[in-house]
């Protein structure tokens, strides 16, 4: 059958409850001061629930996700405390505890005024500020939380939460190095806004200091990185690793760099020789094509294995898009693509056009869906009406069975129509020729290879991170918590980068914030980038000689990005 183009990391609170939201907007004060919550408050039986890591902030909470021990740490002023996720709720993609327990830990008083929910804690004080032109250091009586605030362009802006001026405000000009200007001013909600000027794009090094009674953060911007190695592995790769600080303690960096890539090589999606719904290790998929390096790329259902998200494979598509996630578009000629693209099936039936509603999922009522030959998952349960089966072998109609359950077939396209969508397929009969085609509302007519998973980091040399409009939550863990991460790069001289950062003990790993910076401060002048799953699925693969070596090492994947010789 012609298939072809026409014209973890889930969120890391991993138990998920059934619960809903009351949808009447509680009243929430902190310190006097209305709230206002991306993810509201809601009431929980007798519990009034709220969002730890964006509320726990007005309490001057810090709540991070530890990838390898799979829990999360809540760092306040009396110290930090370590959670199991299956310790908390989620709702809309946040994790939730009740107030009651929040307020407890940091020894906060919560009281009723009617309908209205006051909570009342003593804030932390900033005692001091000192800049230099090349270092910024504000210093405060305990722990307080801060966050990076997108800004113009030569401005770093932070913003401490739950916390007031014991210092007068003031704006300073400096000289004589990177930073030209320091602002500290309170902000709204009991925050602090610190925002420095500086003459270049310049990476800072953030350190942070704690002691009883003391804490201080300080951005430096005169370190240079603290190693970085560099091997040639071939003429055309080069291996690099680096060490640094993104501000929350050590981390080390590994990437490729492919010179003049598209000359030598293609890439390639591929998925486990199981097929589609299975995992398998990054370096058996390389091996398996005779890759010279390979690196993660979609996200996947870690309860079926399946694939998150576009995926088109030699102009099969084998899973669907999820919203407008970014995705990475290959065409014939090897040139990619990053573009957010929505995905079209249908079935090409002479000059007519028979609309498909989805590919390799269960069938739900009144639909018709695609199962490829690569598919292990479940089609269909059985129902109350039969189905209408149409298998394709070739681009020729093998079979039309009219049946109460599906026969899996791995040798063949199935095509499954339940309720009114079997309408679809009457007058269909064996013999007949069929294609199921494809077209994206986005992006060159050329593509038929492509993977997914986002954001979208830099397009055309911009930074284009978006979190919302790809439908991530920018307060989530997955988004904003600390893990390993991978991307993939190009740069403006024909150059790719396969890089991916790591989390272990000697490394904290990063956010997608972070991600940019680390892209910005590589010697290469990066013109497009995508982030891919990371967690424990980010991972990547080097052949050297006839080894192949897990650079980054990572779990099992659905979808790998293998880098093929063009001899191939």
């Amino acid at each position: 059958m012609k298939s072809g183009r026409s014209g973890g990391i889930a969120i890391v609170c991993l138990a998920v409850f059934a619960f809903v939201a009351s949808g009447v907007e509680v009243p929430l004060f902190v310190c006097g001061e209305p709230v206002s919550l991306i993810h509201e408050a809601f009431w929980d039986d007798d519990q009034l629930l709220v969002p730890l890591s964006e509320f726990g902030l007005k309490l001057g909470i810090e709540a991070t996700y530890i990838d390898e021990k799979d829990s999360i740490s809540v760092h306040f002023s009396g110290g930090r405390q370590f959670f199991p996720t299956d310790h908390f709720k989620t709702y809309a993609g946040a994790c939730y505890i009740p107030l009651d327990e929040l307020a407890d830990l940091v020894g906060a008083r919560v009281h009723t005024i009617g309908k209205e929910i006051y909570v009342e804690a003593e804030p932390s004080y900033l005692t001091s500020l000192e800049a230099t032109a090349k270092q910024v250091t504000v210093r405060f009586d305990t722990f307080t939380p801060y966050k990076a605030i997108v800004g113009e362009p030569g401005t770093i802006h932070l913003r401490f939460y739950h916390c007031s001026l014991a210092t007068a405000p003031r704006r300073l000009a400096v000289i004589g190095g990177p930073i030209l200007s320091v602002e500290l001013l309170a902000g709204p909600q009991s925050t602090v806004e610190l925002v420095i000027e500086v003459s270049s794009d310049s990476l800072p090094q953030t350190r942070r200091f704690e002691a009883p009674g003391f804490y201080s953060v300080s951005l430096t911007f005169d370190h240079q990185l603290l190693t970085e190695t560099q091997e040639e592995i071939s003429p055309y790769i080069t291996s690099h690793e680096i060490e640094t600080d993104l501000g929350e303690g050590p981390v080390r960096i590994k990437y490729l760099y492919v010179r003049e890539w598209r000359d030598h090589y293609r890439l390639t999606p591929a998925i486990p020789e199981g097929g589609v719904g299975t995992i398998s290790p990054l370096k058996e998929m390389a091996r398996a094509h005779g890759a010279h390096a390979a690196i993660n790329a979609n996200f996947f259902d870690t309860a079926t294995n399946n694939p998150v998200g576009l995926l088109i494979v030699d102009g099969v598509v084998l899973s669907s898009n999820y919203e407008r996630r970014a995705v990475l578009g290959i065409d014939l000629s090897g040139r990619l693509t990053f573009f957010n693209p929505i995905v079209n099936l249908y079935l090409r039936r002479g000059a007519g056009k028979i609309a498909i509603d989805d590919v390799n999922r269960p069938i739900k009522s009144d639909e018709l869906i695609v199962y490829t030959e690569d598919y292990t998952g479940l089609t269909a349960r059985s129902a109350s009406q039969p189905f209408r089966v149409v298998k394709v072998r070739g681009d020729r109609v093998v079979a039309v069975q009219y049946c109460p359950y599906v026969v899996e077939d791995r040798s063949a396209t199935l095509l499954v129509a339940s309720g009114t969508a079997r309408a679809r397929l009457i007058g269909i009969t064996v013999g007949e020729e069929v294609n199921v085609e494809f077209t994206l509302d986005q992006g060159d007519l050329l593509v038929t290879n492509v993977v997914s998973a986002g954001p979208l980091l830099i397009l055309n040399g911009n930074d284009i991170l978006d979190l919302r409009s790809e439908s991530f939550q920018p307060e989530s863990y997955l988004a904003s918590g600390l893990a390993a991460r991978s991307v993939l790069a190009t740069d403006y001289y024909g150059g790719l980068v396969l890089l991916t950062v790591v989390r272990d003990e000697g490394s904290v790993g990063a956010n997608f914030d972070n991600l940019l910076s680390v892209l910005h401060s590589l010697p290469q002048k990066v013109k497009d980038a995508i982030a891919f799953d990371g967690g424990h699925s980010s991972s990547l693969v080097l052949k050297d000689g006839g080894t192949y070596w897990e650079i980054s090492s990572g779990g099992r994947v659905a979808v790998g990005l293998l880098l093929v010789p063009t001899d191939r």
